[in-house]
């Protein structure tokens, strides 16, 4: 519909909380249909929905978790103890903002991300209506990590990708000078990016290393399967066990459907839209300017008549059919946010890559246990936090041990890229490929059918008309 826009709920829901400024306003509350949203989705949907970039950022992410493994001492003897959710999204907010922000950001300073995780998994408390009665810790966070980000865009200190290639909040920038948003308006419209693209993949994950950890039989079958799927090193690789990205997909089912399995237990925030403009649904619902429209997703996803009496409970096997491949047809019946049918977004894919990448990954190069005594090891999984949007942070922080698995110095089959000025290109052949190619074909078509009917619509207008002399 035309009148819905998810960028005015997400100003009125945690514009408060995120401190934003009216010089903003008019640009994160455009309709989904208004060009502020349609050159954002251009810019998503070229770099995160194309396989070959998808490809690059994997290599250059991989690149960028070992980095942080080695300047943080992950795993080293005596095996250490982290706080799961902590050690995760110190992890990512490192990786990712070297890759789509750029090392010349804030992200690579500690405590730039630790004041954004308090700031970003706290914006429920944030959004109090009773000033006072938010802890000054929280307000504190927000002020430091708005500060920061105001420091890199006064020097527009975006960072390159590579030698060439400008990283994607580069990007980012260059649209809204584009449209003219005025600079203090910048922060505000790099901290919801950060928030799209950031917190819902560690949250994500965070969840994963929780529900896998807590399940020692889970645990077992997935590294079992991860095992299988690692090789020796190729004369290529540094490392001495490589794993092909490509093929987790097609010989990890349960780490898929573990996937899947978090994608419906958590991932059942509901569908917001905020009404711009009367409008009337369906023939038969009168929806009224400054309304906000709500798709109930957890009634759906927990629904025991689709997904058996025990919907409550985690089990990612309910999505592997007869032959233990996942069920495509219960895959279907999943209603989360970014899947195809339910308002796509453009970075499922990556997310979906980053998931399942880091899950093996780590679970390969580490031994990970629950820590003596904390509530994971008798299988207590961590309450959510309530949220409006998104996929929830944990009330509680499980402890774990982590140790570096002896004689494992784990790799990924890492792409041919050859990086120019518009994208990083991988050399491929593959089906996946293929499917994207023709997909993009289709909208070629459709896009070139619909143009032929305007020039035959206007063609038939204009002979109306005398000639031009």
């Amino acid at each position: 519909m035309r009148c819905l826009s998810l960028m005015s709920v997400f100003h009125v829901a945690v514009g408060p909380a995120m401190g934003l400024v009216p010089a903003s306003e008019k640009f994160l509350t455009d309709p989904d249909t208004g060009i502020f949203k349609r050159e954002l989705s251009k810019l998503f949907n070229g770099e995160l929905r194309n396989l070959q970039n998808l490809k690059a950022y994997a290599s250059q992410l991989d690149g960028e978790v070992e980095e942080h493994w080695k300047e943080s001492g992950t795993g080293q003897d005596p095996a250490s103890r982290a706080r799961v959710g902590a050690w995760v999204f110190d992890l990512l907010s490192y990786s990712m903002g070297s890759v789509f922000w750029g090392r010349a950001g804030p992200f690579q300073k500690q405590d730039f991300r630790t004041h954004l995780r308090l700031f970003i998994q706290s914006l429920e408390d944030l959004r109090n209506p009773i000033p006072w009665l938010i802890p000054s810790e929280l307000v504190l966070a927000r002020a430091y990590v708005r500060n920061k980000i105001d420091d890199a865009v006064r020097e527009e200190a975006y960072g390159e990708l590579g030698a060439q290639k400008t990283t994607l909040f580069g990007h980012l920038a260059r649209i809204y000078e584009s449209l003219e948003v005025p600079r203090e308006g910048f922060t505000d419209c790099h901290l919801v990016a950060i928030v799209g693209l950031m917190s819902n993949v560690i949250n994500l994950i965070t969840r994963a290393f929780c529900n896998i950890v807590g399940d020692p039989e889970l645990m077992k079958m997935i590294v079992a399967e991860l095992d299988a799927l690692a090789e020796d090193k190729s004369p290529s690789s540094s490392s001495n066990l490589v794993i092909d990205v490509d093929r987790i997909r097609s010989s990890c089912p349960l780490l898929v459907a573990t996937w899947y399995e978090l994608l419906r237990t958590i991932g059942d925030a509901p569908v917001t839209r905020g009404v711009y403009e009367d409008a009337l649904f369906a023939g038969k619902y009168q929806l009224k300017k400054g309304s906000i429209v709500m798709t109930p997703i957890h009634l759906h996803n927990f629904d025991k008549a689709i997904w058996g009496s025990d919907a409550d409970v985690f089990r990612p096997s309910r999505f592997l059919g007869e032959k233990g491949q996942p069920d495509k047809e219960l895959v279907k019946h999943l209603n989360v946010f970014g899947l195809p049918g339910m308002h796509q977004c453009p970075g499922r894919y990556l997310a979906l890559n980053m998931t399942l990448g880091l899950v093996a990954k780590t679970l390969l190069a580490f031994e990970i246990r629950p820590a003596s005594g904390d509530e994971l090891e008798a299988g207590v999984l961590p309450k959510h936090k309530e949220t409006m949007l998104g996929l929830p942070a944990m009330r509680r922080d499980p402890e774990v041990t982590v140790k570096r698995r002896e004689g494992v110095d784990l790799g990924f089959e890492q792409p041919t890229i050859a990086v120019s000025t518009h994208s990083a290109i991988c050399s491929l052949n593959s089906a996946e490929q293929l499917a994207v190619n023709l997909a993009m074909l289709s909208r070629a078509n459709r896009k070139l059918k619909k143009l032929r009917e305007r020039v035959s619509r206007l063609s038939a207008i204009c002979g109306h008309f005398p000639p031009c002399r």
